[in-house]
């Protein structure tokens, strides 16, 4: 108020009417009241945005633990189903595990048979070398037989005669 006298003051000074010079103090005070903050708005304000930010903080800070919690439990989900698809994994590593085991008794047995087989060729080669050596065993024989028959009956006619 000090400042609004010290005003019109002034403004009688320059020429001013006392009602001119109280209406536009006037004007002017109303012009700040409702349109300038003063020292005491911007402490009210502070301390309003102050607290605003806590209650913000708070407010993160609570949804902070809430995302946390639904993570750790989305963590926990995850990891439940990756020691279950572990499990299966391992479940079918031992499978293939004995269907390679099978396997390599199946070629043992394979190469039994081979060697079965191979003995069985052999066998069939030296029966088939006997039966060669028995041929020509056979047709010397038959040749000597023959070459004998020849030579008797050559003889016989020969004394028949």
């Amino acid at each position: 108020m000090i400042h609004a006298l010290r005003y019109t003051e002034e403004l009688e000074k320059v020429g001013f009417t006392t009602e001119q010079a109280k209406k536009s103090v006037q004007v002017w005070m109303e012009l700040m009241d409702q349109n300038f903050a003063t020292k005491a708005d911007f402490k009210e304000h502070y301390f309003m945005t102050k607290t605003d930010m806590i209650e913000l903080s708070n407010m993160l800070k609570d949804e902070n633990t809430i995302l946390r919690k639904e993570i750790n439990s989305w963590t926990i989900t995850f990891l439940n189903r990756f020691d279950e698809i572990d499990k299966r994994f391992t479940e079918i590593d031992k499978r293939f595990t004995e269907i390679d085991k099978r396997f390599t008794e199946i070629d043992k047995r394979f190469a039994q048979v081979d060697k079965h087989f191979t003995e069985i060729d052999k066998r069939f080669t030296d029966i088939d070398h006997k039966f060669d050596k028995l041929e020509s065993r056979l047709t010397i024989k038959l040749g000597i037989m023959m070459a004998a028959s020849i030579g008797i009956v050559s003889t016989i006619i020969n004394f028949s005669k």
